[in-house]
């Protein structure tokens, strides 16, 4: 299991720029993907990677959760 997200800031022709990264399902395993959000200079861009991160932790979260009850509710037929 892979969880995990983030944000660089990559440096490309004198600019700045903003992408937030994230883990996914692909063809062979799981992946890091990088998505473009903006310039580093752009208060939306900043906003909306404070929002991706905030979106995907919660969404981990969840994911933990169900995980944690499965593996408590197998458990308890393990003998």
């Amino acid at each position: 299991m892979m969880i995990g997200c983030g944000y660089c800031v990559k440096t490309i022709r004198r600019g700045r720029y903003l992408y937030f990264w994230h883990y996914e399902d692909r063809v062979g395993g799981r992946r890091q993907i990088e998505e473009y959000i903006g310039p580093s200079t752009d208060p939306r861009a900043r906003e909306a990677v404070t929002q991706r991160v905030a979106a995907y932790a919660e969404q981990a979260r969840s994911e933990i959760d169900r995980f944690v009850r499965q593996a408590k509710a197998e458990m308890v037929s393990v003998r």
